[in-house]
């Protein structure tokens, strides 16, 4: 403080100098009389400059982990993010590593003094374990509150209290900071700012005395009781503001005295790799207490467990690959003929599964046909239709009843209907059963109870299609029937065939090959068959019957009637179904084949004989007639001329010589040389 002389006067009315002023004043007046920094002398001030200049020592942004920077004038203060401190912020606190190399142990803190009602618990956590103590409050008596992991979420208790286990999954090998604000009449849990639940709990406050347990207890039994030992790190416990250290670098914590049993600074993961857990031929990485396999191709799952089996192409080009659990299933639908088409199926004797329904579809028109039967005295079970609807039959475990149930509605109408029997109850000895029939309601339960289908885990023949001693064979299709979700595979026994791994299977005894590759849809439904000719759907395609005149697969083609060659004297002209010959002259019939008889109404007369040809006949004619019908009288010839050289002339000609040449004078009506 200063006089109106500007001298400085010292501890007045006790007042303490320290810590001093720092910042800048300006306008100070004592007295009405302004004090300026000329007015001050040398030997009354002390470290005071004039002007008001201000130097940023945040500029260089000195925190260090998302550190926030206090500019304090002089200097610069870091309000360091958990788990981080130093005037940097550039160290942490030490975690506790609990259950390195799978070891138990836990850690143990006195709390040397009392708490209020409120107050704070707090932790970072780190763990890929999904069980585990975290924290055990106790006193001489009992323990008063625990928190646990459950399922890898986490739990809390307090006598008096129900049980909280919150949706959040914790053991996910990311750090998360935990908190526990205890109040008067409740505890609340957190994850970093987010409420995850909390119980009600009446008053009551840390004594001294107190112990805090981290990630188990001296007693084993009693540590495996709360979720076994803490297999993770554990990093900046905090009670209220308060550090709770596993390693204090000084001996200000000292009088927590903490007691760590197997517990290692820092937070290092073990070597997960060293058991050599990837299958299949994968390549280990180890993680933070995990691993990371590089699996081979067709192979997944997180330790190359799982072979993708269907990118192997196991099954036949006819059938849908389908991955099942651990191994895969051909999926196809058979057509049955009617007629030595049952195929037996049974058991390999390693089913352990509780079989408690059966799936399958269907198309046909048969109003009387088996499906699926199989019997083991007193046991059986069968599967038809019988006057056009489903029937179910069934007698198992220790009932005396036979179950029956009766679709609704008919099934013979050679659409696709698809099938689930089931019992309503699958965890009982004996329960009703159930038929679902296109997923129609309502479903058809039965009145009386009987057991499961496990009778057809032991060695029991499995007939599909129809039955050794029955003569109502299936005419139609059915899909791949799967009991309890085994799939009967019809492709097992055939070349090609690649076995299956699974453990579970039913197995295909018959040798004989299934036809396959039933339509979806009726085939004929498209009326493929064309100029009337008559469709017969066979399931796997359709078949035309064509009529007369046409052939192809759809009846598209017209029949070429004369590629035979049937006239014979003719030229042949194509006609639907039929053909017709146009015969060379002389000639008839259908075929040209009959030479025509051009005599029989001819007109030669005076006994002329008739010469039939191709183009009619012609007469010849006898004595002296002549003509085209030998109608006409021949007129008298004349010769003239000598021995060498002679000439006749006909129908009355006159022949004569003149000057030496002989010449034929032709009677009128005639000509010619002759």
């Amino acid at each position: 403080m200063l006089d109106s002389n500007g001298t400085a006067l010292l501890n007045i009315c006790n007042i303490p100098s320290t810590p001093s002023f720092v910042g800048c004043l300006q306008d100070v007046t004592i007295d009405s009389n302004h004090i300026t920094p000329e007015d001050i002398s040398s030997g009354s001030s002390l470290n005071v400059k004039a002007g008001c200049v201000r130097k940023d020592w945040c500029e260089r942004q000195p925190c260090q982990n998302r550190g926030r920077c206090i500019n304090l004038w002089l200097n610069f203060q870091c309000d360091c993010y958990r788990p981080y401190k130093g005037p940097n912020c550039l160290r942490e606190y030490v975690a506790g590593r609990f259950g390195h190399d799978d070891s138990t142990g836990y850690a143990a803190f006195d709390l040397d003094e009392s708490y209020g009602e409120n107050f704070t618990i707090s932790m970072f956590v780190r763990t890929h374990r999904p069980s585990g103590l975290l924290l055990a409050l106790e006193n001489r008596t009992y323990q008063y509150i625990r928190v646990w992991l459950e399922h890898g979420r986490l739990a809390m208790l307090h006598p008096g209290s129900s049980k909280l286990v919150v949706k959040f999954v914790l053991s996910d090998g990311n750090v998360h900071l935990i908190s526990l604000k205890i109040k008067p009449d409740k505890i609340e849990l957190y994850q970093s700012s987010q409420n995850l639940g909390f119980i009600s709990a009446p008053t009551w406050k840390i004594q001294k005395g107190d112990v805090m347990y981290i990630g188990g207890l001296p007693d084993r039994p009693e540590t495996e009781a709360n979720g076994g030992f803490f297999k993770g790190c554990i990093q900046d416990i905090r009670l209220n503001n308060q550090n709770l250290e596993f390693f204090p670098n000084s001996t200000n914590n000292a009088s927590h005295n903490p007691v760590l049993v197997n517990v290692t600074q820092g937070c290092p993961g073990d070597n997960m790799c060293k058991s050599n857990p990837c299958h299949n031929g994968g390549v280990c990485y180890s993680l933070w207490d995990d691993f990371s396999c590089s699996c081979p191709v067709n192979t997944a799952g997180k330790a190359c467990e799982q072979v993708r089996w269907c990118e192997l192409s196991p099954c036949p080009p006819t059938a849908q690959c389908r991955e099942v659990p651990q191994g895969f299933e051909c999926i196809a639908n058979a057509v049955f003929n009617a007629q030595s088409s049952e195929i037996l199926f049974r058991s390999n004797g390693n089913i352990t599964r509780e079989l408690t329904n059966i799936t399958f579809g269907f198309r046909t028109r048969d109003a009387n046909v088996i499906i699926l039967h199989a019997e083991k005295e007193p046991e059986f079970l069968n599967i038809s239709i019988q006057d056009s609807r489903l029937l179910f039959q069934l007698q198992s475990g220790n009932s005396f009843y036979t179950l029956s149930l009766t679709s609704l509605q008919s099934v013979n109408d050679g659409m696709w209907h698809q099938v689930t029997l089931s019992m309503t109850d699958p965890l009982a000895q004996a329960s009703r059963w159930q038929m679902e029939v296109d997923n129609q309601v309502p479903f058809v339960t039965s009145a009386v109870a009987t057991g499961s289908l496990n009778f057809l885990k032991d060695n029991t023949d499995i007939y599909v299609g129809d039955r050794a001693v029955d003569t109502r064979g299936l005419k139609g299709c059915l899909s791949t029937i799967e009991i309890g979700g085994i799939y009967l595979s019809y492709f097992e026994n055939v070349p090609g065939f690649t076995s299956k791994p699974q453990e579970e299977q039913f197995l295909k005894i018959s040798i004989n090959s299934v036809a396959t590759g039933c339509l979806p849809l009726n085939a004929c439904h498209s009326s493929p068959c064309l100029h009337g000719g008559n469709c017969d759907d066979i399931y796997s395609a359709y078949h035309c019957s064509c009529p007369l005149g046409w052939s192809g697969t759809r009846c598209e083609l017209n029949i070429d009637e004369c590629f035979s060659n049937p006239c014979i004297h003719g030229n042949c002209s194509d006609r639907v179904a039929a053909y017709h010959c146009r015969c060379e002259p002389g000639y008839t019939g259908v075929n040209c084949e009959m030479d025509i008889d051009n005599c029989q109404s001819h007109q030669c007369a005076n006994g002329a004989t008739c010469i039939s040809n191709t183009n009619g006949y012609s007469c010849h004619c006898f004595g002296n007639f002549t003509g085209k019908f030998c109608r006409h009288a021949r007129l008298p010839s004349t010769v003239c001329g000598n021995e060498k050289t002679n000439l006749t002339c006909y129908n009355g000609g006159n022949c004569s010589e003149f000057q030496g040449e002989l010449k034929c004078l032709c009677r009128p009506g005639f000509t010619g040389e002759w």
